[in-house]
């Protein structure tokens, strides 16, 4: 049987395409959408956002059409649970192409990001904390082998941090400040010392790793499980923050339309490591649309 999740995100959507008896995967897709353009803005997601996310969703159900799929679940993370219009997006998605999106809790996402860790061979410690940093939310998740633990959803993501500080190409040194003033006060020290292992995954750390690989397209079974460590990621930002827009987007590794928010979020990733004492980081090339067809398939817990 073949299956499918599609994960809404703030700036891309992606879709996985798997066959559920040993959970092969078929296909694997991201596309950057920047679905929540101007919301922190507006609160609402724009007309030509969703015209994007429209033309992208209808790509997505052609490839399941087309594989033959037989169950699809479909998610929203931060950008439709924030919009004053998110249902708006979704009813369209529905009634369009016959996809129910479902908008999800904070909660629920943090829960598939843990799926996609427990369920997966990188991780060799008992206890571990993800960090899943979007681009309209992060979400921090404690867990072991046996349970989700705890969670935290900060309000600051990639594209939601650039759009918040940053004002210049390249970004001005005040601008940068005025951001990890804003997100250390963020963290809770809650989290410190509650794992053996720390994970990122997401589009930012996702990227950071294509980056320090010098990767010339993107290879997922490249950069998954790959350690970087602290001073690797201190070692890009001090690179990337220094060029403009346009020399990031000739950096090799580089994913197209991430060039404006790349160091955005890998500042924040390199805060929260510091703030948590964590001397490197697993990099999880997975993600909320693994941990969806993890519970379809083996019928995990509730959350």
């Amino acid at each position: 049987m073949k299956c499918a999740s599609i994960d809404v995100g703030t700036n891309t959507i992606l879709l996985l395409i798997v066959e559920t008896e040993n959970m092969q995967e078929i296909a694997d897709v991201a596309t950057t959408v920047r679905l929540g353009e101007g919301l922190k803005e507006t609160g609402y997601i724009s007309q030509d956002a969703m015209n994007r996310g429209l033309q992208v969703m209808q790509e997505y159900a052609g490839m399941i059409a087309a594989h033959g799929v037989e169950y699809v679940s479909c998610v929203g993370t931060s950008a439709l649970r924030e919009a004053g219009n998110g249902n708006e997006f979704s009813d369209l998605i529905r009634d369009r192409l016959g996809i129910r999106v479902r908008i999800i809790s904070e909660r629920d996402e943090a829960y598939y990001t843990y799926l996609s860790v427990k369920n997966d061979r990188i991780v060799e410690g008992e206890r571990f904390m993800i960090v899943d940093i979007g681009g309209g939310s992060t979400e921090i998740i404690a867990g072991d082998r046996e349970a989700f633990q705890d969670f935290l959803s900060l309000p600051a993501g990639s594209v939601k941090l650039t759009e918040m500080f940053v004002r210049n190409d390249p970004p001005a040194g005040s601008e940068m400040e005025a951001m990890v003033a804003y997100v250390r006060q963020l963290f809770d020290r809650r989290f410190i010392g509650c794992s053996d292992v720390f994970v990122g995954t997401g589009g930012t750390v996702a990227t950071l790793a294509s980056i320090i690989g010098e990767c010339e397209y993107f290879d997922k079974d490249r950069i998954h499980g790959l350690h970087i460590p602290y001073g690797a990621i201190c070692d890009a930002v001090d690179m990337l923050q220094k060029m403009n827009v346009a020399e990031r987007r000739a950096v090799k590794g580089m994913e197209k339309g991430r060039e404006d928010i790349i160091v955005q979020g890998i500042v924040f990733l390199r805060e929260m490591m510091a703030f948590h004492h964590v001397a490197e980081c697993v990099v999880s090339a997975k993600g909320v649309r693994y941990g969806v067809l993890y519970e379809y398939i083996a019928g995990e817990g509730s959350r």
